[in-house]
């Protein structure tokens, strides 16, 4: 087998990896970069343009920076992603989804398949995007395991280490996140943790706005479960309807997703919210939420931002934060020093190519050097 990773060997986000045996290509992810002012063009021959070449992409989550640039992909290619990750992909309306949607197939937890001569093992995991997957690769009589972004410090964290021993085992190469090892996390605080802490903020203030990414179900869900007796929830109807979704995909298999409390904000309600207090969750940068925030800008008010530190840099976001008081109250959706080592010592892997970091040497920390192999983005590596 060859391996190419056409973007992420040195940066986060954007990423996406190409596996190929003598007769089968494949790819993981396609995703836009972050953050950045004038990002590159993705464009890879077989998969963006001419003659298609590509015999299926796969997809881990639905975050952008896994999945955003999936309508460049060539229309007549089959697309392969989670249940949750197609409707929110829908719901979002990435640019030119509706062109392939009908490409899209459904993959389940622990369910294999074949592309080719490549069969696929998904296995559902713990990570800030509910409906994420790392896939299991095995052919030619090599096994790989391309973890996709995950961590083990959220509400389903515990089941990793299970995966790792029962359903995976030795493995020739690791296709490893790495995004804290800039960082100097060894140890994340979990959700759990987080929820606690969010409890005595909801306590403490009558008003509360809450900064989150519309699509962390886990971290929606810590806030709901704290919310005090008496005091409103509210969102918008985007909101809720995410919402909604993840609730009827998920009530089979879990209870943690319950958001009975949840109300979409109206003027009805504004004689109880002023009386009783609310938690309002907003999204960072979103006119109308800014504007409903300014009518409470006072002493009994506080905003929890609830996201990644760095889109602070960004002096819009920044603005919208501008004469509120808040506390940053947040925990990566990605593993920590310990969750990698972990991994690391379960799979034993022969090598290990690091992505979706800015840092890749800081595996050298975690084990032996002699495995770990440091590409350049579309350079091929042969297992």
């Amino acid at each position: 087998m060859e391996v190419i990773i056409h973007r992420g060997t040195r940066q986060i986000g954007g990423c996406s990896t190409e596996i190929r045996t003598k007769s089968t290509r494949i790819f993981i992810d396609f995703g836009a970069e972050l953050e950045i002012k004038n990002p590159n063009n993705l464009d890879i021959e077989g998969l963006t343009f001419g003659e298609s070449n590509c015999d299926g992409v796969l997809f881990t989550h639905y975050h952008g920076d896994h999945i955003g640039l999936i309508g460049k992909i060539n229309e007549n290619i089959s697309i392969f992603m989670g249940s949750l990750t197609k409707k929110i992909l829908l719901m979002q309306k990435i640019e030119n989804t509706s062109r392939i949607s009908k490409n899209i197939k459904i993959f389940e937890q622990g369910k294999s398949f074949y592309i080719g001569d490549i069969k696929i093992t998904p296995f559902m995991i713990d990570h800030s995007a509910f409906d994420s997957y790392m896939f299991l690769i095995e052919a030619e009589g090599k096994k790989i395991l391309h973890t996709g972004d995950f961590r083990n410090h959220g509400f389903r964290g515990k089941g990793l280490e299970k995966i790792l021993d029962k359903f995976i085992g030795n493995i020739d190469l690791l296709i490893s996140e790495g995004t804290v090892l800039n960082r100097n996390n060894r140890k994340n605080m979990t959700e759990y943790e987080l929820s606690q802490k969010a409890k005595e903020i909801l306590r403490e203030y009558k008003y509360i706005f809450i900064v989150v990414a519309s699509t962390n179900f886990d971290r929606l869900a810590a806030f709901s479960s704290e919310i005090p007796r008496g005091k409103y929830l509210l969102c918008d109807s985007y909101q809720k309807n995410l919402l909604d979704v993840v609730v009827k995909d998920t009530k089979k298999f879990t209870s943690l997703y319950q958001f009975s409390k949840v109300l979409v904000y109206n003027k009805n309600l504004d004689e109880k919210i002023n009386k009783y207090g609310f938690c309002m969750f907003v999204r960072l940068g979103n006119y109308s939420h800014k504007k409903f925030m300014e009518k409470y800008k006072n002493e009994k008010t506080v905003v929890i931002y609830s996201m990644w530190k760095g889109y602070l840099e960004n002096e819009k976001n920044k603005d919208f934060l501008k004469g509120f008081e808040y506390k940053e109250l947040h925990t990566s959706g990605h593993a920590d020093f310990l969750a990698l080592k972990m991994v690391l010592e379960k799979t034993n892997p022969k090598k290990i190519i690091p992505i979706h970091t800015e840092n890749p040497e800081g595996f050298k920390e975690i084990y032996n050097n002699n495995i770990l192999i440091l590409p350049n983005d579309k350079e091929v590596i042969t297992i």
